[in-house]
């Protein structure tokens, strides 16, 4: 008689399922309870795939202050895919993407080889556009709380924006139209754009665009042109975040914003400088501006160029006038100065006869004096001459006894010898 060890009668006794009879089991306990029910779930896409056969596979999660709650694997069959793309139009890659909260309709499926999954054939966009304004309007209030509105639209904008710091996706449609209406404007001017890439849409979005405003404001640029083409409401998501608001609010130079479409209007356009509809807006504004002020030169040549006429006239109706009074004044000078010089010719000539007929009569006088007082004349009045060796003896004692003098009368002369000088 065979005898068996415990360990093997105690495995013999218990019910032993195989993995696919377990599966199968839990399978049809599912479809017991769910049948073919749909459930509405909201759950975070951690990882999205596309496979080669279109079917889109997703790695579902809910996280609560960054730890794990739950985890599950979904699927989108190709043709639901293309019903579910078509429904959601330009907005489908904002939504099917990893980090997007999407609440969807599906059915609980479970297989015997690939376990729990969640088959989608819905997804509602009406909940994520519900967020999406919800958050907007929660920056927003904060925005106009803070006053971040006025911060950049208190900037003075230079009058001619020549020099542009360019923030966009390079490559883009909206990015092409505003270098093109830039660069090859109709009137040909010529502008400086410096290029600060960054992405426009997606998780790492508002980081970059930030990161490119910080390096625009220290470029020295005129102004900084942040701009995003067409895109739907989620692709445009990062340009409501309160952080892009503050840092547009903390730049000391004016940002323009050219973003989406017409009826776009983002936190970014309410915070900028000036907003624009589309980029293609913000390159026609930044040409008009030096169109304005070419025009204003334009106009300020022309005055300037009538008024130098005007003034150029008058100068050579002066300089004729001019001209005439030179021709005309040197005559009448000349008439005047010799007008004086007639005078002044009648006046000298008067004083000469006064002074020649007052110098005459003293001269006549002078010459009968000098008539008065000749010897001759002197002596026919009983004068004398004494004379002594030739000489003229004025005093008696220059003479001495002995002296033999000539004395010299009118009429005469004498000779004589001096017995005796008496002196006075």
């Amino acid at each position: 008689m065979e005898s068996r060890s415990p360990e093997i009668n105690t495995v013999e006794d218990r019910r032993v399922f195989t993995l696919f009879q377990l599966n199968r089991s839990i399978k049809n306990a599912l479809e017991a309870k769910t049948g073919s029910a749909d459930f509405w779930v909201k759950a975070e896409i951690a990882k999205v795939t596309h496979s080669r056969s279109g079917h889109v596979y997703f790695d579902l999660v809910e996280e609560s202050n960054g730890i794990r709650k739950a985890a599950i694997k979904a699927m989108l069959w190709r043709k639901t895919f293309e019903k579910v793309k078509a429904d959601l139009g330009e907005s489908y890659t904002s939504v099917l993407k990893n980090g997007s909260e999407i609440i969807f309709q599906c059915r609980v499926k479970f297989s015997e080889i690939h376990g729990l999954s969640l088959d989608i054939s819905k997804i509602d966009l009406s909940f994520m556009l519900g967020e999406l304004e919800r958050r907007k309007a929660e920056t927003l209030a904060k925005v106009k709380e803070e006053g971040l509105q006025h911060k950049n639209s208190a900037l003075k904008l230079p009058t001619v924006l020549h020099r542009i710091a360019l923030i966009g996706s390079p490559g883009t449609s909206g990015f092409r139209d505003f270098a093109h209406h830039v660069l090859h404007n109709e009137w040909l001017f010529r502008f400086e754009i410096k290029v600060f890439p960054a992405s426009v849409q997606g998780k790492d979005a508002v980081a970059q665009i930030c990161h490119s405003l910080d390096k625009a404001n220290e470029s020295n640029s005129d102004i900084i042109v942040l701009i995003r083409g067409g895109g739907s409401p989620l692709d445009l998501d990062c340009f409501n975040d309160i952080q892009l608001a503050i840092k547009i609010g903390e730049l000391t130079t004016p940002v323009l914003t050219g973003i989406g479409h017409e009826t776009d209007f983002s936190i970014a356009d309410f915070v900028a400088h000036r907003y624009f509809k589309t980029p293609t807006d913000v390159g026609d504004f930044v040409v008009d501006k030096s169109l304005m002020f070419s025009s204003m030169l334009i106009d300020i040549a022309t005055r300037i160029g009538s008024r130098s006429k005007t003034i150029i006239h008058r100068e050579k109706t002066n300089l004729s006038s001019a001209k005439t009074t030179l021709l005309d004044l040197p005559i009448r000078l000349l008439h005047k100065e010799i007008s004086s010089l007639d005078k002044i010719k009648v006046d000298l000539y008067r004083e000469f006869q006064r002074v020649f007929t007052k110098q005459k009569e003293t001269l006549l006088s002078l010459a009968t004096s000098m008539e008065l007082i000749k010897p001759e004349n002197t002596l026919s009045r009983g004068y004398s001459i004494v004379r002594l060796d030739g000489k003229s003896i004025k005093d008696s004692k220059n003479l001495k006894k002995g002296d033999n003098i000539e004395i010299e009368m009118h009429k005469g002369n004498l000779l004589a010898e001096v017995i005796q000088c008496k002196n006075k």
